[in-house]
């Protein structure tokens, strides 16, 4: 008997009893009758009666009961316990069946999905562990030295290729500590305070973000670039940095090469037109000099002005055989900078675009008052102003074509520095313009607007970066059809004291000879006609002139004949020994008679300064063609400080012939 039937047994005998008592009483029995044999006879019925009663009563709820633990378990109620259950129980059925059937759907779903996400999980933790390996195979392989520094000031990785660039483990320099590295980084560089100031300011800020190239100290002086830049979260904000070094050496020296070979592209666009004018000039001078012997005798004036035309058509060409070397010259591999005339500048570039252009198309050069004088290497300058013409040349009309050419001194504003004194050099034209949708690109190496194999996409590149390298920037402004603008910002300096004027080669309307001999010298050049001008022009001048055909005859009779020589003209490019052997043994014997180098090429006179180990160089430089007028101005310099003839008798060191 289950408690539920006990709780309601009890009450029904209770409510048997007591009718059963008030009955007994009516009766006239007393208490004592219910314990009595009829007394217990009756509470006998009264408790069957009510446990009849309460199984009665309770049938339903048991049937009811057990019907929804069967549906609870998903089981169907028996037959027997079907009997007592309502109806609507069945449509509660029917409603809890449905409602577990989904909570089970949702329970099978949701196994499914936990098991699937296990399985991504699973794969997510390898992939993470492969691409943590790889990521550590790059770290590790990287041509970079990187360095990861944390918010604090730790450093968190670094590879092999830094302890390479510091000469020594990150870990013997100062631990993990970023100052430390900062320190170290700062002292591999030649210019140390440089680029301390430079890492102070990562330090100081953290948003800061740049790149810088140096040499490093040590005699082979390699180029690296630091390269610096926050990390931050997807909110932000940021939690380190990120430092990268790299040897940029080799690409530096490609640049170069580059560069060399987009020079000498220009000069191929430019070689038509050139030659072209060069003829003319030929034909000038040989017409001239044809007219001058058809000439008789007597008739001198005509004479006169024919030769001064042939003479002016030399020093045109002169000019632009001077120009063209001086463009095409390669330097040693590092850029000679030097004080430079922009204004001179822009007018030897000029002088070869004239040259190279349609006579249709109208050159002009617009140029202030002020003098425009910046530190940079000219004729890089040229290549870049050059590139931007010729780009204009590509862009003009057929007709009432302009390029124009300016140049000024602004204050402008710099993106790095701050307001400072700029000068702006301006290439305008009015071709068809840059199409908007390629404006962003136009600076991109290999990129070009010009059709079939008119552009190679490097001209704009290597403008750019040439210009970046002088501390300017470049900017350019274009409307389709009507044309474009280009703006050069070059830091100005206004020191112009180091600016190396080139020689005239003009002649004077007024030469004066003085009389009487002026000095003995000696004429060094293996052409036998282009030395036979020198002795001729130096012979009119008033010198006693001896001669040799190689620089080996040049020492033979400055060191073994006894001769006393006053000055040495001296060709460069000769057979036998050269004229830089020639220079550099004659001063290595102690001889320190003054030479005037004479030659068709460009000259560095720095390298006559190594040549000479510390003993006198060149007193002058000249480059062929050269007048009579340039001439007695280097020979009379010459002269003038040579050693006094006692020095002549001194004996001199011997030297091996080349």
């Amino acid at each position: 008997m289950n408690s539920l039937r006990l709780r309601f047994l009890f009450p029904l005998m209770l409510f048997g009893f007591l009718p059963a008592i008030g009955a007994a009483r009516l009766m006239g029995h007393s208490l004592d009758w219910f314990f009595s044999s009829e007394g217990v006879l009756l509470g006998g019925g009264v408790c069957l009666a009510g446990y009849l009663l309460s199984g009665f009563a309770l049938k339903p709820v048991a049937a009811v009961m057990n019907a929804t633990a069967s549906v609870m378990r998903g089981v169907p109620p028996t037959k027997e316990i079907s009997q007592w259950l309502p109806a609507d129980f069945w449509k509660l059925r029917c409603d809890i069946n449905m409602l577990f059937a989904k909570h089970r759907q949702a329970l099978n779903a949701a196994e499914t999905h936990a098991c699937q996400t296990a399985q991504r999980l699973m794969n997510a933790e390898r992939l993470l562990r492969e691409a943590f390996t790889a990521l550590q195979g790059i770290f590790a392989a990287s041509d970079e030295g990187v360095a990861v520094v944390d918010s604090q000031g730790t450093i968190i990785a670094s590879n092999a290729k830094l302890d390479e660039f510091l000469g020594k483990p990150l870990e013997e320099i100062g631990g993990r500590d970023a100052h430390s590295l900062m320190h170290a980084m700062a002292g591999r560089f030649a210019d140390k305070e440089k680029m301390t100031h430079w890492l102070t300011q990562s330090l100081q800020n953290l948003e800061f973000q740049d790149q810088v190239e140096a040499e490093l100290t040590g005699a082979d002086a390699r180029t690296y670039s630091l390269r610096t830049a926050p990390m931050k979260t997807d909110s932000g904000e940021v939690i380190g940095r990120l430092w990268m070094v790299r040897d940029c050496s080799q690409m530096r020296g490609l640049q170069r090469q580059l560069r060399e070979s987009q020079k000498m592209g220009t000069l191929g666009q430019m070689a038509g037109g050139i030659a072209h004018d060069f003829n003319n000039m030929l034909t000038a001078i040989r017409g001239n000099l044809t007219l001058a012997e058809l000439q008789p005798a007597n008739n001198q004036s005509e004479v006169r002005e024919k030769l001064q035309c042939a003479n002016q058509a030399t020093q045109r060409a002169a000019d632009l055989v001077k120009s063209l070397l001086g463009y095409s010259r390669r330097s040693s591999g590092q850029s000679l900078r030097k004080v430079t005339n922009l204004k001179k500048m822009l007018a030897e570039v000029q002088t070869l675009l004239k040259h190279s252009v349609d006579p249709r198309i109208e050159i002009r050069v617009r140029a202030g008052m002020d003098t425009s004088f910046a530190l940079a290497d000219a004729t890089q300058l040229e290549q870049v102003v050059l590139n931007l013409c010729l780009n204009a040349r590509d862009a003009l009309p057929e007709e009432n074509g302009v390029i124009e050419i300016g140049i000024e001194n602004v204050t402008q504003r710099s993106k790095d520095t701050g307001p400072g004194e700029f000068a702006l050099i301006v290439v305008r034209d009015n071709g068809h313009g840059v199409p908007e949708d390629m404006r962003s690109r136009i600076f991109e190496p290999f990129f070009t607007t010009k059709h079939g194999t008119k552009g190679t996409g490097l001209g704009l590149s290597m403008a750019q970066d040439i210009v970046r390298e002088h501390g300017g920037w470049i900017e350019f402004d274009s409307v389709e059809n009507q044309g474009t603008e280009f703006r050069i910002f070059l830091p100005r300096t206004g020191d112009p004291e180091n600016v190396e004027e080139d020689p005239s080669f003009g002649l004077s309307p007024q030469l004066s000879v003085p009389a009487g001999h002026r000095g003995n010298v000696l004429v060094v050049d293996d052409e036998a006609p282009v030395r036979s001008i020198a002795v001729n022009m130096l012979t009119f001048l008033g010198y006693r002139v001896l001669e040799a055909g190689d620089g080996q005859q040049a020492l033979d009779i400055i060191l073994r004949s006894g001769e006393q020589i006053d000055a040495m003209l001296l060709d460069i490019y000769m057979p036998k020994l050269s004229g830089r052997d020639t220079f550099k043994q004659l001063r290595a014997a102690g001889n320190d008679v003054p030479v005037v180098v004479c030659s068709g090429f460009v000259i560095d006179p720095d390298e006559f300064v190594i040549l000479g180990e510390g003993r006198n160089p060149p007193v002058d430089i000249m480059l062929k063609p050269y007048s009579l007028d340039g001439l007695s101005k280097s020979m009379a310099k010459a002269v003038k400080t040579a050693p006094s003839p006692e020095q002549f008798a001194r004996p001199m060191q011997p030297v091996m012939s080349a």
